[in-house]
């Protein structure tokens, strides 16, 4: 009991194991689980926990993620890459709105029209080509300006040489930070001005996205916490990460399960 207060609290009170009736070993498996790419059906099965606990568990540790992220904001500098890539919108674990306009489909399965449409959910990145990772979600298509202001403001140094594809709403960044704003296509020598790293944080976001099975579309940023950090982690920084997350300590992060499933969603 707290003297000042006169609360109780056990050794898990304010950590990601609160409220939880498996062990720290159990949570750091499947922390490692979720790092790895693995399905919640595929952690239910392995620890012997319905669906739902696996769910709740993953979403306490996506969120745990995010907190990371805001209490340790990443500032991109030197060479950095921006670009968007495209997911298929998913309502995985509910009906269809009729909003949405189209019909269920299986997981897997593409988008009804070829190319950019409104079935497809937009992840904004920025990357550092030695350094970290910013990638968001806000709305479908392409981003406009405004929204990459939301993104991106506080996450760019001035002295920042960012290369982009040549999308007009990347100019805003200019004002944003006032860093150098570069389109890769207008470059007549390549040299340094490509896009490989963004496209690889791409690759690797899909194809983790796929081994997900994909993503209700109203959780993607928590995902996105995943993919920012993941991506830049080698496996020896990855049983790190998980094990300073696992550790029953004040740096864990406790969310209720009614954070979990209204706290920082995408609604669009």
């Amino acid at each position: 009991m707290c003297h000042d207060c006169k609360q109780t609290y056990m050794h898990t009170t304010n950590s990601l194991m609160a409220n939880s009736h498996y062990t720290q070993s159990i949570w750091i498996d499947f922390i490692q689980d979720t790092l790895y790419g693995k399905t919640l059906d595929d952690s239910a099965e392995k620890y012997g926990f319905s669906h739902q606990t696996a769910f709740n568990m993953r979403h306490k540790v996506l969120m745990a993620l995010q907190d990371l992220l805001e209490k340790n904001p990443v500032l991109l500098s030197g060479i950095a890459e921006f670009d968007e890539t495209f997911v298929p919108d998913c309502y995985k674990g509910g009906p269809v709105p009729e909003s949405a306009g189209r019909k269920a489909r299986k997981h897997g399965a593409k988008a009804a029209k070829r190319g950019i449409s409104k079935e497809y959910i937009s992840i904004c990145t920025g990357i550092q080509r030695d350094g970290g990772v910013v990638a968001a979600s806000v709305n479908r298509a392409k981003p406009s300006g405004k929204e990459l202001d939301e993104i991106f403001r506080g996450h760019i140094a001035e002295s920042a040489l960012v290369l982009t594809d040549g999308l007009r709403s990347y100019r805003v960044l200019e004002t944003l930070a006032g860093c150098t704003v570069v389109d890769i296509n207008r470059e007549e020598s390549r040299g340094i001005f490509n896009l490989n790293t963004v496209n690889s944080l791409h690759s690797f976001i899909k194809e983790t996205y796929n081994q997900y099975r994909g993503v209700a579309a109203k959780y993607i940023n928590r995902y996105n916490a995943l993919f920012s950090i993941a991506f830049r982690c080698a496996n020896d920084l990855k049983d790190t990460l998980f094990l300073s997350l696992g550790t029953v300590s004040r740096e864990c992060y406790w969310h209720s399960i009614k954070d979990v499933r209204n706290r920082q969603l995408l609604l669009i």
